[in-house]
């Protein structure tokens, strides 16, 4: 009977372990991938400012040719720098350094749909660490602003159809993403998010951050 509880604690043991390096290789591909990309869209970004330097030096000169050539630029140096961030965050979850370490709240974004009173919103989180431990724990997302002359503060769970706690659970080893949509009552004005975000176990935090209320164009 203890031969088989040995057996199957090492067996578990080696199932996480297994998980661990997957996932940290599947994050390590990525970060190749995105390297490669965005070697090629500065290449071409470059290709397209040789030609731009062209047009602009010739006699007769194409507008329309000008204008979507520099519009290309422009879409290519907003990907470029797209890249980047996406490059830096994931050197900094697989190589961390000691100003890095910790449960973050890397980053909340919200987007119009077509019905005004509706948003879909990402939140996304991170540990960044030099061991494979998972962190769980729930977060907590309000929207904060005044309806009428009344002051609110909107949990997920009052405005969210899929949550039905006051606090998201969350589980992971390197990321996270929290996505849902949201609707907000009639006449209520949104000023800003607030994420409070509490772990659990022996190296319990508590982590606490503000964005204003702001909505990206849908695409």
């Amino acid at each position: 009977m203890i031969i088989f509880l040995i057996i199957a604690v090492l067996a578990g043991y080696g199932y996480g372990q297994y998980q661990g390096w997957e996932e940290r290789r599947q994050a390590v591909a990525e970060l190749n991938k995105l390297r490669l990309s965005s070697g090629d869209f500065f290449r071409e970004n470059e290709e397209l400012r040789q030609k731009v330097a062209v047009l602009s030096q010739s006699n007769v000169v194409d507008q329309k040719a000008y204008a979507e050539v520099r519009h290309t630029i422009t879409e290519l140096n907003a990907r470029i720098a797209q890249l980047e961030n996406e490059v830096s965050f994931y050197k900094r979850v697989m190589a961390p350094t000691t100003e890095d370490k910790g449960l973050r709240i890397e980053s909340w974004d919200v987007s119009g749909t077509l019905d005004p009173a509706r948003f879909e919103y990402n939140l996304m989180l991170t540990q960044v660490a030099s061991n494979n431990d998972y962190v769980e724990g729930r977060v907590l997302v309000s929207v904060i602003g005044n309806q009428g002359d009344t002051r609110r503060a909107l949990p997920l769970r009052d405005i969210s159809e899929k949550v039905k706690d006051l606090g998201v659970r969350f589980r992971f080893r390197f990321y996270q993403n929290v996505r849902g949509e949201m609707t907000l009552p009639k006449g209520f004005k949104p000023e800003k998010v607030e994420v409070i975000l509490q772990s659990t176990g022996r190296k319990a935090m508590r982590v606490e951050k503000n964005y204003e209320w702001s909505v990206q164009e849908s695409t």
